[in-house]
């Protein structure tokens, strides 16, 4: 069974000391096989998001630099 979380967007009203949180849904997530979270926003409907630990910066860097290339060979840049 998936596991379902709700996505909250907290919003701070006013000074302090006398700050206010609200808590609004903004969408759900659930967790991956793999440990990861995918998220839908209600924002942002047709997206989903993927959520996971950071990798090493140099794997960082080496899909960035691939993405770009794959849009420079696509006309998309």
């Amino acid at each position: 069974m998936t596991e379902f979380k709700t996505v909250y967007l907290i919003v701070e009203r006013g000074l302090a000391p006398n700050k206010i949180k609200f808590w609004r849904i903004v969408g759900s997530a659930f967790v991956c096989r793999d440990g990861s979270l995918n998220m839908k926003l209600d924002i942002h409907p047709g997206l989903t998001f993927n959520v996971r630990e950071a990798k090493h910066p140099d794997e960082i860097r080496s899909a960035a630099a691939d993405t770009w290339q794959d849009k420079r060979s696509a006309g998309q840049a």
